[in-house]
This record gives structure tokens, sequence and C-alpha cells, in this order.
């Protein structure tokens, strides 16, 4: 048995290595190497290995399909309350606001599905943080060092280095 196929895969680990852990065009580059020294890593590979390659795809994808073939059905389905909510790493609960609208007239058609226009009867209230964090830092609301101009003023000015005034 010709051991020939080794050196591309040792150039296709090294390669895969290097995509995993770059994050710039020499990670697309070393993509690359690795695909075409996997091919002609299976293209050099013995008969005995090839077919044992050949039978590991074709379990696990049996096994795949046989485990996704049950339907989906709602009641598989997590319950909206039972949903667990994390965003980089912070847990927290869904609040959502309580709307009453109307809905108006038929607009069109969307997908087969009437489009209708929804108008709010009462906005929600929106809740007013007093006091933000910013990377630990407490921030509040930021005052400018620049006065504010009025546009009179403005307008005065302009008229004197126009040579109005």
């Amino acid at each position: 048995m010709s051991l020939l196929f080794i050196l591309p895969l040792g150039i296709f680990l090294v390669a895969a290595y290097l995509f995993k852990h770059l994050a710039n065009e020499v990670a697309y580059l070393a993509a690359a190497v690795a695909l075409v020294s996997l091919l002609v890593t299976l293209c050099l590979a013995p008969w005995q290995i090839q077919l044992l390659l050949l039978v590991v795809v074709i379990l696990s994808n049996h096994r795949r399909s046989s485990s996704s073939s049950a339907p989906v059905t709602e009641s598989s389905l997590p319950d909206e309350k039972n949903v667990k909510l994390v965003y980089r790493g912070v847990n927290y609960d869904l609040t959502p606001a309580q709307v009453e609208v109307t809905e108006d007239e038929v607009i069109g058609k969307y997908r087969g599905q009437a489009l209708r226009v929804h108008h709010l009867v009462k906005p929600p209230a929106t809740s007013t943080i007093s006091t933000l964090k910013y990377r630990g830092v407490s921030v509040s609301e930021h005052k400018s060092l620049i006065p504010v101009v009025k546009e009179q003023e403005l307008t005065q000015n302009s008229n004197w280095s126009n040579g109005l005034g």
C-alpha cells in the first residue's frame, strides 16, 4: 500500500488549521489549498481507505435522514413562555408591548393574503431610562460645550460679513 497520500493529507491538516485560526485574506487562500489537497488525498488514497470513507459517509447520512424524518408540529415547538432569551451572555425576559390596533381598508394582496393597513388606537407608553451605563460608566444626558447659536444671530452675522449691515 502506497503511503503517498499522507503528504497532501498533512498539507490539508495544516491549511485547515490556518483557515480556522486566521481572519484575513490568508484564510481564504488556506481554504483553497485545503480543498485542493483534500481532493488530491482522496485520489491518492488506497481503495480500502476510500471504501471506508464511503461507508462512513453513507451511514452518517442515513442516520441523519432517519432522525429528521419526524414531522415538526406546533406541539413539538417550545412555547413562547418557556423560551430562554440570551444576548451576549445576559439573560432577559421578553415583555412585548400590548398595543391595540384597528384594521382599515385592504390596500392589496401579498402572496395571496389580504394586506391591510393597521392604525394604533393608543400609542404604547415608552419607558425613559434616566441613567445609562456604557462600559461600566454611568452616562447622563450629554450637554454640548459649544453654545447653541440662534438662526437670527446667524443671519445678522452673515449680513455684516456681506457688508449689508
